[in-house]
């Protein structure tokens, strides 16, 4: 996906949302959270545009329709909005990687990437976000992750 963002760009500062296809989106379908930016007085809000299978299963819900800033659990709240504000600030992409640990030990590796587009001019208007999880044995992430406290919250 940031391969195709960077070729969307075409000399503009930010690609144009109508740049990304269905067959962009085939192999990461599930992984994928798009959200429109609705700038408002206390800071951007994102709503949730479509959601993948993936991010059903970490939220044990579809949040479509509902705003990022609500459905994001309070205890990471504020940290994982704020690669969302730099991504609308900077329109730049973000890449945030943590580890999850749950009380048994198993970890879970969270990726992120963030790819902002526009629906014309300068300013970020849609924030592709696409989510993996990666864990090192046969354990499912969606579980491992549901059991695991945040990484600040570890010793």
């Amino acid at each position: 996906m940031l391969k195709l963002w960077e070729r969307s760009k075409r000399g503009a500062v930010l690609p144009h949302a109508s740049s990304v296809h269905d067959e962009d989106l085939a192999r990461l379908r599930e992984k994928v959270m798009l959200l429109d930016v609705e700038r408002q007085e206390g800071g951007p809000r994102y709503l949730i545009r479509y959601q993948g299978s993936d991010i059903d299963r970490m939220h044990d819900r579809n949040c479509v329709g509902l705003y990022l800033n609500d459905v994001m659990d309070p205890s990471i709240r504020e940290k994982g909005l704020k690669s969302y504000r730099r991504v609308v600030d900077q329109r730049i992409p973000a890449f945030n990687s943590a580890p999850f640990q749950d009380e048994k030990g198993a970890t879970v590796q969270y990726e992120r990437l963030l790819l902002p587009f526009t629906r014309g001019g300068e300013q970020v208007d849609q924030i592709y976000s696409i989510v993996t999880l990666f864990t090192e044995d046969n354990q499912s992430p969606f579980q491992t992750l549901k059991n695991a406290v945040s990484p600040n919250d570890q010793p």
